[in-house]
């Protein structure tokens, strides 16, 4: 498995962040920040399920990943298929179905986590 964790480099207001996913067909890249203020979440529980397609090929399956001190995470080469995300860190958390993973290319998915209720 591809190394998930990569230097963070700061410029003038921009993060350059060393290049992940390397070598891998298809990659999901996202990044958790706090909604109110953008600042970026570390150690953010992310998982990933496949939704069911109704074929027996549909084994239940979870992804489960933690964001870096950057807010970032990564998975490489999931098999394919819609998956639900849901996103914790401590009180806050956020829930969406329908993510299309396992096509080549990366897909950049920028998660924005309420403040807890």
């Amino acid at each position: 498995m591809p190394a998930t964790t990569a230097p963070v480099r700061t410029l003038g207001g921009v993060t350059m962040v060393s290049p992940r996913c390397v070598e891998v067909r298809s990659c999901l890249l996202g990044q958790v920040v706090a909604a109110e203020t953008s600042t970026p979440l570390a150690r953010a529980a992310v998982f990933l399920e496949r939704e069911p397609e109704g074929t027996a090929a549909d084994a239940p399956l979870q992804i489960v990943r933690t964001t870096d001190e950057q807010g970032v995470f990564t998975v490489a080469d999931a098999p394919a298929g819609r998956y639900s995300v849901s996103v914790y860190k401590g009180a806050r958390t956020i829930s969406a179905s329908g993510l299309e993973l396992g096509g080549p290319g990366t897909l950049m998915v920028p998660i924005r986590l309420p403040p807890p209720t």
